[in-house]
C-alpha cells in the first residue's frame, strides 16, 4: 500500500490536474480550515458550513455527500468524504462530475489511510 499524501500534497496534485478549480480549502469535522490553496482561506470554512447545513435540511434520506451551487463566473462545490469537507471555487462551466471525483480523490489521498488504521 502506498503512503498517504499530506493534505498540502493532495491539494497541490488536485490543482495540477483540475483546470476547473481556482481555489480550494479542506475543512475538518468542526468546519475549521486545515489547508487551502492558493493562499489562506479564512471565510470559506464558515460559509461552507452554512451552505452544507442549509442543503442538509433539504436532503433526502441517506444523507448529503456533496453540494454544487452555480454562482456568477463559476460554481462553489462542497464535498464530504473521509471525515473532512473539501470546498472548491471554480471558473465558468465546470465539469461537475469530474470536479466531484477530483475532490473525493484529494480527500482520499490525504485521509483514507487514517480510516484504515486500527
Amino acid at each position: 500500500m502506498e503512503d498517504a499524501l499530506t493534505i498540502d500534497e493532495a491539494i497541490r496534485d488536485l490543482l495540477d490536474v483540475s483546470t476547473d478549480i481556482t481555489a480550494v480549502a479542506v475543512l475538518d469535522e468542526g468546519g475549521d480550515v486545515v489547508a487551502a490553496a492558493p493562499g489562506p482561506a479564512a471565510a470559506p470554512g464558515e460559509a461552507a458550513v452554512r451552505l452544507w447545513e442549509a442543503a442538509g435540511r433539504s436532503a433526502v434520506a441517506g444523507g448529503l455527500t456533496h453540494v454544487v451551487v452555480p454562482v456568477p463566473g463559476g460554481a462553489v462545490a462542497v464535498l464530504e468524504a473521509h471525515g473532512h469537507r473539501a470546498v472548491a471555487v471554480t471558473g465558468p462551466d465546470p465539469a461537475v462530475a469530474l470536479l466531484l471525483f477530483d475532490l473525493r480523490t484529494c480527500l482520499g489521498d490525504a485521509f483514507a489511510a487514517t480510516e484504515e488504521a486500527p
